[in-house]
């Protein structure tokens, strides 16, 4: 049933809004590999929001009827990756057209995601790919993805091409949501 929590689930997500699956911890392999908030990852021990949601047996946040709750409400963005707030953007979306809709545009999200470390990871790309990905919406992906199809050369020729195609992406199409600039080395 919509709503309620599922835990048999391919893409992790936080509780509060979090896309895990498109976090550069769960992108990580080994020790300080994060398996998702909704695995019980890393942080949600002392989480009220994930507590929250399994004592309540819902999938989200934004599916509670009492959403929008001081619990969220207190929740803050993470210090060492930039998400843009996608928290209340995620919880807000969810709350006005449902878990299953957001969930199907996030786990195409996380395919792409998938597709792009592949392909365009020169090794020190994956803090600026997860973070595009969280910043992004599923239309401006495909079109990048679509776009960088194109790009060949060695990885770090590739990953440097697909900088710049997704910077001029912004420039042409999303000027009030620019790629943190941060990430760039």
């Amino acid at each position: 049933m919509a709503g309620e929590i599922t835990r048999d689930i391919a893409n992790p997500y936080g509780y509060c809004g979090m896309p895990c699956a498109l976090c550069s911890r769960y992108r990580t392999e080994g020790k300080s590999r994060c398996p998702g908030c909704s695995c019980d990852g890393y942080y949600t021990d002392a989480c009220k929001v994930h507590h929250c949601c399994r004592d309540r047996g819902l999938a989200h946040c934004g599916a509670c009827p009492d959403y929008l709750c001081r619990r969220l409400g207190s929740m803050s963005d993470f210090r060492d990756l930039n998400t843009g707030h996608v928290k209340p953007r995620t919880c807000t979306l969810i709350a006005a057209q449902g878990f299953d809709i957001w969930y199907r545009d996030y786990a195409e999200k996380a395919a792409l995601l998938t597709t792009a470390l592949r392909k365009y990871n020169g090794g020190h790309m994956k803090r600026f790919l997860c973070e595009l990905f969280i910043h992004r919406d599923l239309d401006a992906l495909q079109t990048l993805m679509c776009r960088a199809e194109r790009i060949s050369g060695t990885p770090k020729e590739a990953g440097k091409s697909f900088r710049a195609l997704a910077e001029a992406l912004d420039i042409e199409t999303l000027p009030s949501n620019p790629i943190d600039q941060r990430t760039k080395k």
